[in-house]
């Protein structure tokens, strides 16, 4: 094992974090970031850590740069070599801000690493933004979405509707109001200030007996 601080590492003796918050990549970036290692070197090291358990470094931040080193075909990767215990908590901080930084992270990904956060440290959504250094509703905002249907979240993570239109969605009180404004969302017929607009009004209104029985 190499010494603490930095330094080169063989690249198949470190390993992706199974646990990463971030799990979907793109193959184009990996490539273009692939290409640019190949003509500049590595510019920044990941962090890792050692798992005595795999018997391998484990990656705590900079995964995309593991993959494109490896897609590069380099044999070696420059890491920064954490020695000391790191909870799954301080793990999971960095990574959030990391990929934070980054604008990594799709957004219901995102939204349950701070569930994950607030399960592991008995925190809430404040709680959780003034440990990541990011507002309040930043948090809230990317929590509601965890209350939008499955297969919307997904919508939701893949473009189709943005993270911004899923969050007004999320805040009106029945599926049966949320399905027709979805489907236009989807479809592009939908806006952010249209959205907001539609949800304002009909959270006006008192819910029918039909949707209150829901």
């Amino acid at each position: 094992r190499p010494s603490a601080g930095f330094g080169k590492v063989a690249i198949d003796q470190v390993v992706p974090d199974p646990q990463q918050p971030r799990v979907e990549f793109s193959t184009d970036a990996i490539e273009r970031l692939a290409a640019s290692i190949r003509d500049q070197g590595q510019l920044s090291p990941i962090r890792v850590r050692w798992s005595a358990e795999l018997g391998k470094w484990l990656i705590i931040a900079g995964e995309r740069r593991w993959r494109a080193t490896k897609h590069a075909g380099l044999s070696t990767i420059e890491c920064y070599f954490h020695e000391q215990e790191l909870s799954r908590s301080q793990v999971l901080e960095q990574q959030l801000i990391e990929n934070l930084l980054r604008e990594d992270l799709k957004p219901v990904e995102e939204a349950r690493a701070f569930t994950e956060l607030m399960t592991i440290n008995g925190w809430n959504g404040k709680q959780v933004a003034e440990s990541l250094r990011i507002p309040s509703s930043k948090v809230s905002r990317s929590l509601a979405l965890l209350r939008l249907p499955a297969e919307v979240q997904a919508q939701v993570d893949h473009g189709q509707i943005s993270a911004r239109t899923g969050y007004e969605l999320s805040r009106l009180p029945s599926d049966s109001l949320q399905t027709p404004l979805i489907a236009d969302a989807a479809a592009g017929k939908l806006t952010h200030t249209q959205a907001a607009e539609l949800v304002r009004k009909s959270r006006k209104r008192k819910p029918s007996r039909r949707d209150r029985a829901k």
